[in-house]
Order: C-alpha cells, then sequence, then structure tokens
C-alpha cells in the first residue's frame, strides 16, 4: 500500500466516525423531541425497530441488488437468525434503556 492510499484509507476512516457522530447526535435530539411528544420508550423502540424493518424489506423487494450478500446467506437462515435475533434484543435493550435514560434526565 503507498502513502497516498494509507492517507486516503486513514481519511476515510476518520470521515465515516464523523458521519457515525453526527448521525448519533441527530438521532439523539430526535429522540429527546419525540419523547416530549411520546413520553413511552418502549413503545418508541419497537415503532423504531418495526419501521426499520418494514423499510429494510420493502427495499429488499423494490432492489434486491443494494443487498449483495443475501444472495451468499439464503440458505443459511436458521444459523443467521441465532445471530442477529441475539443482537437485535440487545439493540432493542440498549434503545430502550437510552430512551428512558432521557426522560429521566429530561
Amino acid at each position: 500500500m503507498t502513502e497516498q492510499e494509507s492517507a486516503r484509507s486513514i481519511a476515510l476512516g476518520v470521515f465515516y466516525c464523523c458521519a457515525y457522530i453526527v448521525a448519533s447526535s441527530l438521532l439523539i435530539n430526535y429522540n429527546k423531541f419525540l419523547l416530549q411528544l411520546f413520553p413511552f420508550p418502549w413503545e418508541l423502540t419497537a415503532l423504531h425497530m418495526t419501521t426499520c424493518t418494514v423499510l429494510s424489506w420493502t427495499l429488499y423487494a423494490l432492489v434486491p441488488d443494494l443487498f449483495p450478500a443475501m444472495q451468499r446467506v439464503t440458505d443459511r437462515k436458521m444459523e443467521l437468525l441465532k445471530s442477529f435475533v441475539p443482537l437485535g434484543c440487545f439493540f432493542a435493550t440498549a434503545l430502550y434503556a437510552s430512551n428512558k435514560a432521557y426522560l429521566y434526565c429530561s
């Protein structure tokens, strides 16, 4: 790897980190706004995850080319479920806890 490629790789990593921080900050502020209007963190979490799931499935149905890995994993569905369901549960718990903390702090 040349020095220019290395610098580009580092710059790309910094860009992704900054984009993640900005997206996270926007989500925090949006959740804070939503919790003032709808003070039910568990239900808000369920709505959030349901919306993301439905939109992802819709996008996959309309434009499957955006999901190239799906072609390789169609015959390993149970193995993937064993991995993704616990991750989804942990994510839902973290999202609920953060929403509950926003309510407590505000």
